[in-house]
């Protein structure tokens, strides 16, 4: 595996990176390979983030993410015990609020599938200095915009549907689905809307009654009518099969309901 290079223009860059970047994050490396994690961990010294916590394989890094959850993650593709593309569906499964995953790998072939899972940026190996500055100064940039979008439209989302903008009740939102680049939102009115997105950047947005069920649907739990260990039944009579990877962080909430 490719690993990371420090140029000695790049050092020189150092203080003038440091003052651009000067918002503290908490960051998980997730790396196994140990000179890759070290450079890593040396670049984000020198842009002025300090509190940071590796990990070498995709195992350890979920059991962490169950008890704490990082400002931003810097995940690898190929690691031992679980891949990164397993980590990203797995922490799918969660309210992960504002966490941000920047990929980096040295192969590009994972770039699109990466993106499906809504990940901050994508660093192919070996990055620069100032390639890394980027991804953090985006990824600052959508928790600012996270928490204040949070703050502002707790109670409705406005969507762009065949050219207009529609308003919203979240309470409404039975379901929505992904289709590809959008995702079509089902409201109690048995309303179907259709909009540009896609459901992780929609599950930054709403509650937490809001639960991944399945890798194509977020449900309201507040409209569950009825379910199984394999399928949910909403109370417009909606039915949708439990995935399997998400069965138990979906039984795991169902009781604090």
């Amino acid at each position: 595996m490719q690993l990371l290079s420090v140029s000695t223009s790049e050092t020189q860059e150092t203080t003038k990176l440091l003052a651009q970047t000067n918002d503290m994050l908490n960051i998980f490396i997730a790396e196994d390979e140990p000179l890759a994690a070290a450079k890593l961990k040396l670049f984000l010294q020198k842009l002025g983030e300090t509190d940071v916590r590796v990990f070498d394989n995709g195992v350890s890094l979920l059991a962490r993410l169950t008890e704490e959850i990082p400002d931003v993650l810097l995940l690898d593709i190929h690691m031992p015990g679980a891949t990164g593309m397993q980590v990203m569906e797995r922490i799918g499964l969660t309210k992960q609020n504002t966490m941000q995953i920047i990929v980096t790998s040295a192969y590009e072939q994972y770039a699109l599938e990466s993106f499906n899972y809504n990940v901050t940026d994508y660093l192919l190996k070996p990055y620069t200095l100032e390639r890394l500055r980027v991804a953090l100064e985006k990824a600052k940039t959508n928790i600012r915009l996270l928490n204040l979008d949070k703050q502002t439209s707790a109670e409705v989302i406005t969507v762009r549907c065949d050219g207009k903008s529609v308003i919203i009740p979240v309470q409404d939102i039975v379901l929505l689905e992904s289709l590809k680049d959008y995702v079509r939102i089902v409201t109690s009115d048995r309303q179907k809307r259709i909009t540009m997105g896609t459901l992780g950047s929609f599950a930054d947005k709403l509650p937490e009654d809001f639960v991944r069920i399945h890798r194509s649907y977020l449900i309201n739990i507040n409209h569950l009518s009825e379910y199984n260990s394999q399928t949910v039944t909403m109370l417009d009579g909606s039915q949708i099969s439990i995935g399997r990877t998400y069965r138990e962080q979906f039984e795991s909430i169902l009781p604090k309901k």
